[in-house]
């Protein structure tokens, strides 16, 4: 008799996750563009907040955090360190505020699977564009070993340098829309090893070395 209630249980719980699998599966496109549709919006909105806050005064503290803690920790050729310099300035907490006024109005509009969806795809963004952050100006960065990153960390770094252009962190197609994209610039670009190439705090004695 338990023989025979373990196979029911066991063909009842079959038949839930098919009838669940069935339901979901002419979902899963749906899904997806939610998905790839609110990293996108994240995207954008890193970058537009970066460009209009993050280098205005108009930015109040974000302004004053990002100019006087990121920008002076990573400058110039001294542009990666051993470990990442961000606990002093952390701006993250202020790309919190449109995400929850956003993630309260969709809420509203949105079915709750969708929802789901979509609090599940801006948490991925918005880790993702802090880690590419971090990588960027660490020191050896296991990432170093793709082409992609390194292609990507050029075009950051050319916003260090010059701080008018390359908001994006990620998708630098945002800046050719806003007018602010600018290739890495000519001694830097096509050289070996590049990143190694950079300064960092962990060889001070180089620093002396910099070109002007």
């Amino acid at each position: 008799r338990s023989q025979y209630m373990l196979n029911w249980l066991l063909t009842l719980e079959e038949a839930v996750m098919l009838q669940t699998v069935s339901r979901l599966l002419p979902e899963l496109p749906l899904f997806l563009v939610t998905a790839v549709a609110t990293h996108l919006v994240m995207s954008f909105a890193q970058t537009l907040m970066h460009y209009k806050l993050g280098h205005h005064p108009m930015g109040g503290k974000f302004f004053r955090n990002h100019i006087n803690f990121h920008h002076t920790y990573y400058s110039k050729d001294h542009l990666v360190s051993r470990t990442y310099r961000g606990d002093e300035g952390n701006n993250t907490p202020f790309f919190f505020i449109p995400v929850f006024l956003v993630g309260a109005c969709t809420y509203l509009v949105l079915p709750i699977d969708l929802f789901v969806v979509q609090v599940v795809a801006c948490a991925a963004s918005f880790y993702a564009h802090v880690f590419f952050d971090k990588e960027y100006h660490v020191e050896g960065s296991r990432l170093q070993r793709f082409a992609w990153f390194r292609r990507k960390q050029e075009l950051h770094f050319v916003h260090h340098r010059h701080a008018t252009c390359n908001f994006a962190v990620i998708h630098f197609f945002w800046d050719r829309i806003l007018g602010t994209y600018r290739r890495p610039d000519a001694r830097f670009r096509g050289q070996k090893g590049f990143p190694n190439q950079l300064i960092s705090d962990s060889k001070p004695h180089l620093l002396s070395q910099r070109r002007p």
